[in-house]
């Protein structure tokens, strides 16, 4: 039988957490606060003194990242079976603490070295929808892009249910490849000339609710999940990730090398089947389970934190050091009193209104 004829994989009950890819998370974590500590500081602020190196890999990071959430979130949405579920807890783990955190930088964002370009009200509205790009509006906390473009893959994953496209995978994720590999290029070749074009921004809002730039790399993720699971023919999804790779190298301008992706590729699919020991290691577990408190709060307090001592005369190697234990203390204290606690409460409301009180019949 043909892959694009196989069904979707039925629900599954519950299994155990696969702990090399939490790993795996904790060390996208841990790159991303390098990365803009280090390099993208240096560049937008700069230290008083020289840093004396850099960490510019961020740009793996987030691939490895939205490799692994298409993976792990075809996964949620496959066992549970039911796509209101999937998207509800979705919804519950990442909203609030996101308006927190949005809330939080209108005071964060007024102090040095921020202060030069305060936000709108018409950029806090287009955040408070969590795709502010798609209304021409750049991101508050700039590290929060990686969060719309999250959010957009977790719908198309749904909507992609509803329509039979995971049922008929290589159809559904083919067409979003095809819009990938010619929206993309075709938008980015008529910016400068028609970026003030109606039809311009239209292009543009569907390239980012179709999470068009990045939908190879969830791609991927989704063909190594049907590969754990034995969906379809192993040598189609195979052709099927080198084709989402060879997608996603067309369109991002040689900003990634194509060695990299095969590399986390490999690395992903090592931590899927349970075959990296090392990534069972407890610290990188723990961080794991905060490293979305540390994603939403580490960079603009950051970056203030960074600069009040970089001007006090702490020397930058130092200035590193406290700006990285405190995001992570951030993080552990965030998640542990606001983070969980709300967690909880909206999934218990959850469970309350799905369940039926007695001598109620539950309807489909």
């Amino acid at each position: 039988m043909p892959a694009s004829s196989m069904p979707v994989t039925a629900p599954e009950p519950q299994r155990r957490r696969i702990t090399e890819l939490d790993a795996l998370r904790s060390l996208a974590a841990i790159n991303l606060v390098l990365f803009h500590f280090t390099h993208v500081y240096a560049v937008k602020f700069g230290f008083s003194t020289p840093l004396g190196g850099e960490w510019p890999y961020g740009a793996y990071g987030v691939m490895m990242f939205f490799i692994l959430s298409g993976f792990v979130n075809s996964m949620s949405l496959m066992r549970r079976g039911r796509p209101t579920d999937f998207l509800v807890a979705r919804l519950i783990r990442i909203v609030p603490l996101f308006y927190i955190a949005i809330v939080a930088n209108l005071v964060i964002c007024r102090m040095a070295p921020l202060s030069g370009d305060p936000i709108t009200m018409g950029q806090f509205l287009a955040n408070l929808t969590l795709m502010p790009r798609v209304f021409g509006y750049q991101c508050v906390d700039p590290v929060m892009w990686t969060l719309q473009v999250e959010m957009m893959f977790y719908v198309l994953l749904v909507v992609l249910m509803r329509l039979g496209g995971l049922r008929n995978y290589f159809v559904g994720w083919g067409v979003l490849l095809l819009g990938s590999l010619t929206l993309c290029p075709t938008l980015d070749l008529l910016k400068t000339e028609y970026s003030d074009a109606t039809w311009f921004a239209a292009g543009t809002a569907v390239r980012h609710l179709l999470a068009l730039d990045f939908a190879p790399l969830f791609a991927i993720g989704f063909l190594l999940y049907q590969i754990k699971t034995k969906t379809g023919r192993l040598s189609h999804n195979l052709i099927g990730i080198l084709v989402a790779g060879t997608v996603f190298h067309c369109i991002d301008h040689g900003k990634h090398n194509p060695a990299a992706t095969m590399l986390i590729t490999v690395v992903v699919t090592a931590a899927a089947w349970g075959n990296i020991p090392v990534l069972r290691f407890r610290p990188l577990v723990f961080v794991s389970g905060i490293s979305y408190a540390i994603y939403l709060c580490h960079n603009n307090l950051g970056c203030v934190l960074m600069n009040t001592f970089d001007k006090a005369g702490v020397s930058p190697v130092m200035c590193l050091l406290i700006v990285i234990a405190f995001s992570f203390s951030v993080g552990l204290l965030v998640t542990r009193r606001i983070e969980q606690p709300i967690t909880r409460r909206l999934q218990a409301l959850y469970q309350r209104i799905q369940t039926p009180a007695p001598g109620v019949c539950a309807t489909e």
